[in-house]
């Protein structure tokens, strides 16, 4: 599936319920419940009620589903897997941005 740009503009301004979230994620509730419980998955505002997720929460939904889809990851072994993909994410940003300092007869 190719996202487009104006696709990715609409999913950053979108504030989803819970109930979107599990809908477009197709996590179940309970496991969505886990993971929003242990901080793998956060909602956009310290303010409990309503909780309001943005496109983080949905692309980590997302990852968390295809990972207990091929793994059959239960609730804190999917937590660990989305700490350590995060993780890895801001490395890999950091690294980029010391390489792009690098002059270019380093790179």
């Amino acid at each position: 599936m190719r996202i487009e740009l104006t696709e990715l503009i609409w999913l950053e301004e979108q504030r989803l319920s819970f109930d979107e979230l599990a809908l477009a994620s197709r996590l179940p509730p309970e496991l969505l419940h886990e993971l929003i419980g242990c901080g793998a998955i956060a909602p956009l505002d310290a303010e409990p009620s309503p909780a309001r997720f943005g496109a983080r929460a949905l692309t980590a939904a997302r990852a968390a589903r295809r990972l207990r889809d091929d793994f059959e990851l239960d609730g804190a072994a999917l937590a660990l897997a989305l700490g350590l993909l995060d993780r890895i994410g801001d490395l890999e940003a950091e690294l980029r941005r010391l390489r792009a300092r690098l002059p270019a007869c380093f790179r």
